[in-house]
């Protein structure tokens, strides 16, 4: 698979894509030094199995990739890679759409582990989050999820990754990884566990 890197700096990119080199799942790493760049290879690599982009940088910034993305590509996940640890930069990546975010201090395993972790299609948020204050609850209450959606939420909330719905559904793993991005967005929610806890409280699973 390959994955895009995008950072300002060179060196750091340079370093980043020789870890993700060392993982041997990963056949290309790109590399890009904005987001302009970024979204203009996204559009000419389809293949491309993930991206992990830097929160700030000069031009067009990581949030606006990944707001980018999840409109055009919401089958295509977007780890945000940062040197800030601040929980609103979290809370504002994940809220744009972000399937995780690594600050820059994590170990390469850290990282390793969290982009295995979006790549399955589940979210990947910092253990800082757990010391930051909750976010407010969700309010989407999942009125206009569709027949097809609800039955992928019933999965998700057995714990099922996109893999396995994909299985347990016969369907493809690209769709059901749109209809995850869908059911986000109905009930206003930035991950698993928040979608989990919000159709519960909606009535929309047992």
């Amino acid at each position: 698979m390959k994955i895009l890197v995008v950072d300002d700096h060179p060196m750091f990119r340079e370093g980043l894509a020789s870890v993700l080199r060392q993982w041997p799942a990963i056949t290309g790493v790109l590399q890009a030094s904005d987001g302009e760049v970024a979204l203009t290879l996204v559009e000419a690599q389809p293949d491309l199995a993930a991206v992990i982009a830097d929160l700030r940088m000069a031009g067009t910034g990581g949030l606006a990739v990944v707001t980018h993305l999840r409109r055009q590509r919401p089958d295509l996940p977007v780890l945000v890679l940062s040197s800030s640890e601040e929980p609103d930069d979290v809370r504002r990546a994940l809220a744009a759409g972000a399937a995780g975010y690594c600050p820059k201090s994590a170990a390469p395993a850290t990282l390793l582990a969290a982009l295995q972790l979006v790549l399955a299609g589940q979210v990947y948020v910092p253990p800082l989050m757990a010391l930051a204050p909750a976010a407010p609850a969700p309010t989407g209450d999942g009125s206009g999820l569709t027949p097809r959606q609800r039955e992928v939420l019933q999965q998700l909330c057995q714990g099922q990754t996109n893999k396995q719905i994909a299985r347990n559904l016969a369907m493809q793993e690209k769709t059901v990884k749109g209809h995850v991005s869908a059911i986000f967005k109905a009930l206003n929610v930035v991950h698993r566990l928040q979608a989990v806890e919000a159709a519960r409280n909606a009535g929309l699973v047992s």
